[in-house]
């Protein structure tokens, strides 16, 4: 039957189908848009992170500045992987965000649910992007998590300075959220780390990314503000981004247990990022002084430049 239309038609009508995800095995089945698998060699990357730290508002903070041109000063022009999907999250996510609209959570009945893709290409060739959202607590019961990881390129673990850091500012927020602070780390972070393959001697070989998300509740702390007030250079910086990890990691450490810096430990290759998806906290479910997401490319462009997606930078370089 395809030999009977135009190539065109052909390929428009790829680019809106569906097959199966080749990770999935004998497990729960997830479908992935064709164009994944038609575009070069895809780059998966997975937000972990407990449930309420903010991958939904994260991601969508993200692919809002994409949507915006964002990734354009670093020699990278993006299509939606598949039109309907993009459309969806677009409406569903990015503009109820923009807003000023408090995100729900995804309430997923799997671990991993597929987000949204990007035909991203750069230096002349295009490489499929996808993002999932794996799904907090849900990490620890199901057994399909070590099968779907070995299918994972890179990981951008959301850290949360609600629960992780022992700062006195935050009581007062953590006591209106109904949180409290964990010194074991994120269970999630846990749980994925135990599961990835150990490909790289006794470390995981997918780049990582920490982003310290929230961090406009912190800001009053120099090393928070000293970054959280730069916007990103117009041009990927290694050295810059080797200092923002050198002074998160040590904020994090003076102020949080150990466990919650093991992604850094665990991974070959790891940067960390303060990055703020809203600048906000909500009420009564949304934001009242609108949203003012602040760094929220920086674990993205490091992980594409770990990955080799950058335009001249040598990947070599990237991450610590």
């Amino acid at each position: 039957m395809s030999g009977d239309l135009p190539l065109a038609h052909l390929a428009d009508l790829l680019r809106t189908a569906y097959q199966l995800c080749p990770h999935a095995g004998g497990g729960t089945p997830h479908e992935l848009p064709v164009p994944y698998l038609t575009n070069g060699r895809p780059l998966t990357i997975a937000l972990v992170g407990s449930s309420g730290v903010g991958k939904t508002h994260l991601l969508a903070a993200m692919l809002a500045e994409v949507e915006q041109g964002g990734l354009e000063p670093y020699g990278l022009k993006c299509l939606p992987l598949n039109p309907d999907t993009h459309r969806a999250f677009l409406r569903d996510r990015v503009h109820s965000l923009l807003q000023g609209r408090e995100l729900g959570r995804t309430g997923q009945q799997a671990f991993a649910r597929f987000a949204d893709g990007l035909l991203v290409t750069g230096n002349g060739t295009t490489r499929p992007v996808v993002f999932f959202d794996l799904a907090g607590e849900d990490l620890a019961q199901d057994g399909e998590v070590a099968r779907f990881l070995t299918g994972v390129d890179a990981f951008v673990f959301v850290l949360d300075p609600l629960r992780a850091l022992d700062l006195p500012s935050l009581d007062p927020v953590r006591e209106r959220n109904g949180l409290r602070r964990r010194d074991l780390g994120d269970e999630a972070f846990t749980t994925v780390l135990n599961r990835i393959p150990r490909s790289w001697g006794p470390y995981v070989a997918a780049p990582a990314a920490v982003a310290v998300n929230k961090s406009d509740l912190v800001r009053v702390e120099p090393a928070v503000d000293r970054w959280l007030g730069r916007s990103l250079p117009p041009r990927f910086r290694p050295d810059e981004v080797r200092a923002e990890s050198r002074d998160a990691h040590a904020f994090v450490s003076r102020h949080a247990t150990a466990a919650w810096l093991r992604p850094f430990d665990d991974c070959a290759r790891c940067t960390l990022h303060f990055v703020a998806a809203t600048g906000g906290q909500a009420r009564d479910d949304r934001f009242p002084h609108g949203v003012r997401p602040r760094r929220v490319l920086a674990p993205l462009l490091s992980i594409f430049a770990m990955c080799g997606l950058l335009p001249g930078v040598d990947h070599r370089e990237a991450g610590i």
